[in-house]
């Protein structure tokens, strides 16, 4: 059963260095799971306890701005 504590935890890839966001839920009884990077396939997280991840979401890459100084 859920306790409905919800949080945003991030986590960035060790192979690609992808960044991700996925939401923790606490939990009373034990959950184990992992998640895999979707461009390179290293494993981003993994866990076994009163917690579980789930949504996971790839945070969008900022594209350098190019242009003229100042």
């Amino acid at each position: 059963m859920a306790s409905g504590i919800w949080t945003t935890e991030h986590f960035t890839c060790p192979g690609c260095g992808m960044d991700y966001d996925a939401t923790r839920e606490q939990h009373s009884d034990k959950h184990s799971g992992s998640f895999k990077c979707g461009i390179c396939q290293a494993e981003v997280h993994a866990w076994s306890g009163l917690y579980d991840f789930f949504d996971w979401k790839a945070k969008p890459v900022k594209s350098p701005v190019f242009g003229k100084k100042k």
